[in-house]
C-alpha cells in the first residue's frame, strides 16, 4: 500500500523518536520522506548504523500506525508540519536536534515563524513578585510593533501567567506541550489551551498517546528555546526546567535574559546564578528585554525617522552637531562648538534651533544630548 508523504513523515518521527540528529542525515538527503522508505536494508545500513532503526524503517507496521495517526490528526484539525515543509519554523530548523515533525493546532502556523518571538519560562511555584514582573514585561512587549509572539510551556506558575497575559494584551502565544495533542498537560489548563488555540496555538513533536514523563519535559524545552529569538527566565530555583531551557537557548545562540531577585529568595537563586556568571543579561526594568533585543517602540521609530529627515535637510553645522551627539551620549558646550566645525556665532544659533525643534536637549551644566533616544 502506498501512502501520502505526511504518513511517511509521521513514520520517520515515530521511528527516530528523540534521535533527531540521526534522522537529519536521512531527511537532509531526501526531499520527501517517502524516499526513505524506498531504500533497501543494505542501502539503509550504509547511511545509518543502528540495527533497531534499520529494522523499524523496514517494518510496514510502522506505516500503518503512522497512517492512523495522520487520520486522527486531520479529523481533529491538527496540522502536521514536516521539517522539509516551507512552513516549518526557520528558527527551529537551525537547531541540530530539531524534530522531524511538528503537530500544531491553532489560529494559523504563522505564529511559529513570526518576525519576533520571546520565550518566557520560570518556576511552577511562582511568587507574587515573579507573576507581577511577568505581567509587566509582557505588557511592555505588547507596545512593540510588530508584537513578539510569547512562547512557553503551559505549566503552572510563570508559564501560564505568560500565556494568559499575552492573550489579554492581544498578542499571539504558543504553548509547547510535553505530551501528544490528545493529552493536555496539566489537565487543569485544558480550558486555557483552548483559548490559546484561538490566539496562537499548541505545538508538540510527540505522537498521539505520548504521556508526560521526566524526559518529555526536557525534550519539550528544546522546542521552546528553538522557536524563540530570546529566552527570558523569571524566577527559578538553583535547579529546574527553566535553567535547562536557558542552557539550550545558549547552545542555539539565542539571547538569554533573567530577572534578578533577593539573595534570600529561593526561587531567584537560578536567575541570580546565571547573571553572576554572565550567562544571562540582567533585566532591571520592564522595557529592558526590548532594549536588549534592539526592538524599537513605534514612538521611538517615528522619532528616529524624524531625526533622519532633519539630518538630511539641514546644513553641515547642524549635521556635525547631530553626529557629535550620536557618537557620545553627552557633550559639553565647548566641545560641541569645536566638533561642529564652525564659528560660535554660527554654532550656537544652530544648537538653539535644534533644541526648539525638540531634537536635542541640555541640562543645567550646559551639557547637550540627543532627545528621546
Amino acid at each position: 500500500m502506498e501512502y501520502d508523504e505526511t504518513v511517511y513523515a509521521c513514520a520517520v518521527n515515530r521511528i527516530f523518536n528523540y534521535n533527531c540528529r540521526e534522522a537529519r542525515i536521512l531527511t537532509d538527503m531526501f526531499p520527501s520522506p517517502g524516499g526513505i522508505f524506498s531504500l533497501s536494508r543494505a542501502e539503509l545500513s550504509r547511511l545509518i548504523h543502528r540495527q533497531d532503526l534499520i529494522d523499524a524503517l523496514s517494518d510496514r507496521e510502522q506505516l500503518r500506525k503512522a497512517y492512523e495517526e495522520v487520520e486522527w490528526a486531520r479529523a481533529h484539525g491538527i496540522h502536521i508540519i514536516y521539517i522539509g515543509d516551507s512552513c516549518y519554523p526557520p528558527r527551529l530548523k537551525e537547531c541540530p536536534d530539531a524534530p522531524v515533525v511538528l503537530f500544531f493546532k491553532g489560529s494559523g502556523t504563522g505564529c511559529l515563524s513570526p518576525a519576533r518571538a520571546v520565550a518566557v519560562v520560570g518556576t511552577r511555584k511562582a511568587t507574587s513578585y515573579g507573576l507581577r514582573t511577568c505581567r509587566e514585561i509582557i505588557r511592555e512587549l505588547s507596545r512593540l510593533s510588530p508584537r513578539p509572539v510569547i512562547i512557553s510551556g503551559l505549566a503552572y506558575g510563570i508559564d501560564i501567567c505568560a500565556h494568559l497575559t499575552a492573550l489579554e494584551c492581544g498578542m499571539e502565544t504558543v504553548a509547547v506541550l510535553p505530551t501528544g495533542m490528545d493529552s493536555i498537560y496539566p489537565r487543569a489548563h485544558r480550558e486555557y489551551a483552548i483559548r490559546i488555540t484561538g490566539g496562537g496555538g499548541l505545538v508538540t513533536d510527540f505522537p498521539k498517546g505520548s504521556a508526560p514523563q521526566a524526559v518529555t519535559f526536557l525534550r519539550r524545552n528544546r522546542i521552546i528555546a528553538g522557536l524563540a529569538d530570546a529566552v527570558l527566565l523569571i524566577e527559578s530555583a538553583s535547579k529546574g526546567g527553566g535553567l535547562i531551557t536557558a542552557s539550550l537557548a545558549q547552545s542555539y545562540s539565542r539571547e538569554v535574559m533573567a530577572v534578578p531577585g533577593r539573595l534570600t529568595d529561593m526561587y531567584s537563586a537560578g536567575c541570580n546564578a546565571l547573571i553572576a556568571r554572565n550567562a544571562a543579561a540582567i533585566i532591571q526594568s520592564a522595557d529592558a528585554p526590548a532594549k536588549i533585543m534592539g526592538w524599537d517602540y513605534p514612538d521611538r521609530q517615528s522619532h528616529k525617522a524624524r531625526l533622519q529627515k532633519i539630518f538630511e535637510d539641514c546644513g553641515y553645522i547642524k549635521r556635525n552637531i547631530l553626529l557629535a551627539l550620536a557618537a557620545e551620549s553627552v557633550v559639553g558646550r565647548d566641545t560641541l562648538i569645536e566638533k561642529a566645525g564652525g564659528d560660535p556665532s554660527e554654532v550656537l544659533p544652530a544648537v538653539t534651533e535644534l533644541e526648539l525643534d525638540g531634537v536635542i536637549e541640555s541640562d543645567l551644566y550646559g551639557n547637550y544630548s540627543l532627545k528621546n533616544l
